[in-house]
């Protein structure tokens, strides 16, 4: 007898139906672990109450993305709550790098700052926080990074790892902020508990635990209209992990992408305002910033492929004048469609001489072991198995680009054969894609499941006017949609196995659950 599709879902996931009740069951905010799990939160609160009884000078400082614009918001707001109005800072990407360094920590002790946190950095800025602690100034440390041997010499660090919290995964910076405003509040936010959320999506945290109760508890709870600042950036769609993946961070982002200065800490003001008209107003500065960052990355990519001489190399390594923070968005969008490694690279802006850049790999071939490999041509680099950063001397390119390639062409790339759940065409329907949705939401470590429809007739499909794309009718209210599966390219199979997802879709006030194909096969 044939699997039922939840039991065909509970095999995917490889979960029992009693699992499945438990991650499905009803959650609220305050169904969040304490916050006192992590070691040492009671002596966080003390300190910084501490300095607030005393009115001393607080300065928050943050980072340029999702997660530490988030953050950072987090502190500023919890601080307004209290009526304590404490400073902050967001760094430049391009004017002060990641995180806190010596410069600003001389900064900040000329300014005469008596105690500072740190959110989304600082569990391995050892130096610049030995600078702060021996000019008398207290430090505490909420970040989530990997740490180094020997930590910083903070008065407190709060981390999920290092702090205990948990022993099988980790969480954001935003999260572990959310976790301090809980205890020094003695309350939970909702407003705070919704940015915290963002920043599961937006830096890729694992979707697993408390991370996922949160996310589900918040999105069950969000009602459009409470938070002006959030739903100005969702722009009128529902408040999930799609549209946190694919709108809000994106935007959040775009700024440190694209502004050269310091205004990236306007964000803040946006997230921690009270005035519509000040949400408003630095809206359309963000949605401004947006839009240039796609258009500048649509420009790069398009001139690179326009001066390309060949379209089959096995990996890409070239050399634009584009901001330092759009060449990841660039990389990722070639590799995408070439399906090869791809660097980018771009002058240093402090030295024309070093080049800078970012990389993006197919599945099977592994930056990080390529970059140690290569590490005798290259100045700096890191990152992980699919993206990395690194940057090295310009006379050196010609060799690198060489060397890189090569390795790219003496790997035996191997893909990993993507798991499917098979579905008959009678199963597309709003039934099966609810009862998928009560699997949401779905990121890193846990995946939106991918569907098979098996043996379809290549010639029964039905296309778009322009013959570029699929478009079959299965029933009143539901089809298969394929972007860019063109009629002619589909006459060369006799039968294929579609790839894909299941969506709604609202069209002309008309409901349709489609079949989203990603991926096609030849039926064997």
């Amino acid at each position: 007898m044939k699997k039922t599709i939840l039991e065909r879902l509970l095999d995917y996931y490889q979960i029992t139906y009693e699992q499945y009740l438990y991650i499905t069951r009803d959650v609220s905010l305050n169904d969040l672990p304490s916050p006192f799990l992590f070691k040492d939160m009671d002596k966080a609160v003390e300190l910084v109450k501490k300095h607030v009884s005393l009115n001393h000078k607080i300065v928050i400082y943050g980072d340029y993305d999702a997660d530490g614009i988030c953050g950072c918001s987090i502190l500023v707001k919890m601080f307004k709550y209290v009526n304590f109005n404490a400073n902050y800072y967001i760094p430049s990407r391009y004017l002060d790098g990641y995180g806190i360094n010596e410069i600003k920590a001389k900064e900040i002790i000329d300014k005469k700052y008596d105690l500072v946190i740190t959110v989304d950095n600082g569990v391995a800025a050892n130096e610049p926080i030995r600078i702060l602690r021996e000019s008398g100034i207290d430090v505490l440390v909420i970040d989530h990074h990997e740490a180094q041997e020997i930590l910083p010499n903070a008065n407190v660090i709060i981390h999920p790892i290092i702090s205990g919290y948990s022993k099988t995964i980790s969480s954001s910076g935003a999260f572990t902020a959310l976790m301090f405003s809980i205890a020094y509040l003695g309350r939970i936010d909702k407003y705070l508990a919704t940015l915290a959320s963002i920043s599961l999506i937006s830096d890729m945290m694992p979707l697993l635990e408390y991370n996922r109760d949160l996310l589900r508890a918040v999105i069950k709870n969000y009602h459009y209209g409470e938070f002006p600042s959030i739903d100005y950036l969702i722009e009128n769609d529902s408040f999930n992990d799609v549209s946190i993946g694919m709108s809000i961070a994106p935007k959040i982002n775009a700024v440190g992408r694209v502004d050269k200065s310091t205004n990236i800490n306007r964000l803040i003001k946006y997230f921690t305002s009270e005035s519509k008209e000040e949400i408003i107003s630095y809206k359309n500065w963000i949605l401004s910033c947006n839009d240039l960052r796609k258009e500048k990355s649509k420009d790069a990519k398009d001139n690179i492929i326009s001066t390309m001489k060949i379209h089959d190399e096995a990996a890409l390594v070239i050399e634009v004048e584009l901001e330092e923070g759009l060449l990841g968005l660039v990389a990722n969008s070639l590799m995408n469609q070439f399906g090869v490694p791809v660097i980018v690279l771009t002058k240093d802006s402090q030295d024309p001489n070093i080049l800078k850049g970012s990389a993006r790999s197919i599945e099977g071939f592994n930056l990080a072991e390529a970059f140690t490999k290569l590490s005798y041509l290259l100045k700096t680099y890191g990152g992980h198995a699919l993206a990395a950063g690194l940057s090295l001397e310009r006379d050196k390119l010609d060799e690198f680009k060489d060397a890189f390639i090569a390795l790219v062409q003496g790997t035996k790339i191997v893909k990993k054969k993507k798991e499917t759940i098979e579905l008959n065409i009678n199963e597309v329907s709003e039934e099966t894609y609810r009862l998928i949705e009560s699997f949401s939401p779905f990121g890193e470590e846990w995946k939106a499941p991918l569907f098979k429809l098996r043996h379809i007739k290549a010639s029964t499909l039905m296309y778009s006017k322009n013959r570029l794309n699929i478009i079959t009718s299965l029933s009143f209210n539901s089809r298969i949609i394929g972007f860019n599966y063109s009629e002619s390219m589909m006459k060369e199979y006799d039968y294929i196995d579609l790839i894909g997802t299941l969506r709604i879709n609202v069209f002309n006030e008309r409901k349709y659950i489609e079949f989203l194909v990603n991926d096609i096969q030849e039926s064997k």
